[in-house]
């Protein structure tokens, strides 16, 4: 079966080697969050990859597309790492980012664009995980959207409503999406199976991919983890 990768905010395809070496699926489709056109063309992109059965696994901004996609009719699985229903806070949910670190996060990548985007890639790892990261694309026009996606989109509502299996893999260290995110999400769907790893950051599918894939087959395989 085929698998779709999403990736996160500003992230090239190629961020899922990793985990794709340890998969060693037969089809792979992998979307790339480049050349957008405003925030509803990330959810348009991954609709236009999805045209076969699949697995649809998205990393951070990536699984807030792939729990929009849960009612496609060819998803047949999700897997969500460093996943979030909402990325901002709000009054009722009170987890993520507030909204005016992400403006001004905005603000920072039109005046000091590297900073800025180094700054998020430290950001990444859990403690003693940081390594040479080559996986980000510095097209400003993209990540600000990306942004945008980031501060308006919102899928709670939808979580009820998801049928498919749903496994979430979560470092338990994740300073970009906090694990209570995923634990949020885990409480309100059905079908669903969630991997916390220890001493682990937001990026488990770079730094623990053989692990990953363990758990993804597993789950396949049919044996709940959780």
């Amino acid at each position: 079966m085929n698998i779709l990768l999403l990736p996160g905010w500003g992230m090239k395809g190629e961020v899922f080697t990793p985990l794709i070496q340890a998969l060693q699926p037969s089809h792979v489709t992998v979307v790339a969050w480049e050349h957008m056109h405003d925030v509803n063309h990330f959810l348009a992109k991954a609709k236009d990859a999805l045209t076969v059965p699949s697995i649809v696994i998205g990393w951070s901004l990536g699984s807030l597309v792939a729990l929009q996609l849960a009612m496609h009719e060819h998803v047949q699985a999700l897997v969500c790492i460093g996943g979030t229903s909402r990325f901002t806070m709000t009054d009722d949910y009170p987890i993520g980012w507030h909204s005016r670190v992400v403006e001004r996060m905005k603000t920072q990548l039109m005046r000091q664009p590297e900073k800025t985007i180094q700054s998020f890639i430290d950001m990444l790892w859990g403690e003693e995980e940081a390594q040479p990261f080559r996986y980000m694309h510095h097209h400003i026009p993209d990540l600000l959207l990306g942004l945008d996606y980031l501060l308006t989109t919102d899928v709670r509502d939808q979580l009820q409503q998801i049928d498919v299996p749903l496994l979430l893999i979560h470092g338990e260290r994740d300073r970009i999406c906090p694990p209570q995110a995923a634990q949020y999400v885990y409480e309100r769907t059905n079908h669903c199976t969630f991997m916390l790893m220890p001493n682990v950051g937001h990026a488990p599918h770079v730094t623990q991919p053989g692990t990953c894939a363990h758990y993804i087959q597993t789950w396949l395989g049919g044996e709940k983890n959780d």
